[in-house]
């Protein structure tokens, strides 16, 4: 519940007799520091509203908006009062917000927090690996972005806050988001290999593999989970094969080594 409209602001310095060190902890955050309170005598009310009702029922927590009481929605709607642009525009109606996490579950509004975003972890990529257990256990495969290095964090390609694609990747797609780094795989190419134009996907785990280069299987196996028709290469190579070349070191890319797209002309299957 929150307080009603006719209640009364009582400023600052009410809310401290009883929050002592909430008003404390609240002066040395971000928040405090940009002044909400040394230059606004209301600076809890702005988020919290009015606290005459609450101050008269003797600290009723029903009479003002707790952000711990499980008022998740109303929460975010006080944050989203200033924060309602940028990177946060996108935020009603995103994934996060569908699945009820509130703005508190990774930020923190009192007490200071890791750098300017005020996190509740060490770093981002910690506070994401919170929720997100099977990234974690990506991110500890042979083949990784440098993001346990810390040369990389997951809004590098994500916008937690939400965006207009799925997954929430901050780009029109995932194959643009791709290009930012891997400018030389945009093309446009003369022949262009389909599954890789359409989605990087298709055919890499951004998050990471046991498979060089990100890869979902190594190869041969990966290219003949579409490459199946019978004809070349119709033979299914495994350990009964293992005397041909299309096993060894980079098996069909031994050949096929422009797998993204080739501007040879005579680049149809890649060859060149």
């Amino acid at each position: 519940m929150t307080a009603s409209t006719a209640a009364e602001y009582i400023g600052i310095q009410e809310c401290r007799g009883c929050h002592e060190d909430a008003a404390a902890s609240y002066g040395a955050s971000l928040h405090g520091q940009k002044g909400f309170a040394k230059q606004f005598d209301h600076a809890c009310e702005t988020c919290h509203g009015p606290g005459g009702d609450h101050a008269a029922a003797g600290g009723d927590a029903a009479k003002i908006l707790s952000f711990s009481k499980g008022l998740k929605a109303a929460g975010n709607e006080a944050c989203l009062q200033c924060h309602d642009q940028g990177a946060v525009m996108y935020f009603a109606g995103s994934i996060h917000d569908a699945r009820s996490v509130s703005c508190t579950d990774c930020h923190r509004i009192h007490r200071p927090g890791q750098g300017a975003e005020l996190l509740k972890e060490a770093n981002e990529v910690a506070l994401c690996l919170t929720c997100h257990h099977a990234m974690r256990s990506d991110l500890m495969k042979a083949s990784h972005h440098p993001m346990r290095e810390g040369k990389m964090t997951c809004s590098d390609c994500h916008n937690p806050h939400g965006t207009t694609t799925d997954d929430l990747v901050a780009a029109d797609s995932i194959n643009d988001k791709c290009y930012e780094c891997h400018a030389e795989k945009r093309g446009p190419f003369l022949w262009d290999h389909v599954p890789a134009r359409e989605d990087c996907t298709h055919c890499h785990n951004p998050h990471g593999s046991n498979h060089q280069r990100l890869l979902k299987a190594r190869v041969p196996y990966l290219c003949q989970r579409c490459h199946s028709e019978p004809r070349h290469p119709g033979t299914l190579y495994d350990a009964s094969t293992v005397n041909t070349r299309a096993i060894y070191n980079r098996a069909c890319l031994n050949c096929h080594a422009t797998v993204h797209g080739s501007n040879h002309p005579s680049g149809q299957t890649f060859m060149r």
